[in-house]
């Protein structure tokens, strides 16, 4: 028998709009799939969401960067860049 362990991070964001949460992001990263993360995305908000594409957008893709930097930790951990 042999023990395997799996590290992860979980990584939650809010795009806001005032104090209106528009849109909710979660991502799981683990050790084993960093690189390869699904980025689970939920618009709360419908009518804020398309009266505002451009600052949710650029919420999206600053998760993105998040979820791409810490992924790039992982594998730097892991001794593979």
């Amino acid at each position: 028998m042999m023990l395997k362990t799996t590290k992860s991070t979980t990584l939650t964001g809010q795009s806001m709009i005032g104090e209106q949460q528009v849109i909710y992001l979660s991502a799981n990263i683990t050790n084993e799939s960093a690189g390869n993360t699904t980025i689970n995305q939920s618009i709360q908000n419908d009518t804020l969401y398309k009266a505002n594409l451009t600052e949710c957008r650029a919420d999206v893709q600053a998760f993105q960067a998040a979820v791409w930097a810490t992924e790039d930790a992982m594998i730097a951990e892991q001794g593979h860049a």
